[in-house]
């Protein structure tokens, strides 16, 4: 995997994002944000990928959801390939 291309709308809140990560240098990326940036939204993007679920809007369900993640070659992200690590929360 060189890159990702990640093409989301109506996707847990996030209206629309385009982005293309390259791990042609590393094979990690942490995304680090304030709160409120959508990193949840995008953090359960990718465990429904791993998880083969379909992605949705939570409050406007009738939002038609778009979710393309793609490898340089356009081949869908396998699912197997995706780890989420999800944020620590006290019990």
């Amino acid at each position: 995997l060189k890159t990702l291309t990640i093409d989301l709308e109506h996707c847990y809140g996030i209206r629309r994002m385009t982005a293309t990560l390259d791990f042609s240098k590393a094979s990690a990326i942490a995304i680090y944000a304030p709160n409120g940036s959508m990193k949840t939204s995008l953090a359960q993007t990718f465990q429904d990928i791993a998880g083969d679920t379909a992605s949705k809007d939570r409050i406007f369900p009738a939002r038609v959801c778009k979710r393309n993640v793609k490898d340089e070659t356009g081949a869908e992200l396998p699912k197997d390939s995706v780890l989420v690590v999800r944020p620590y929360e006290e019990a």
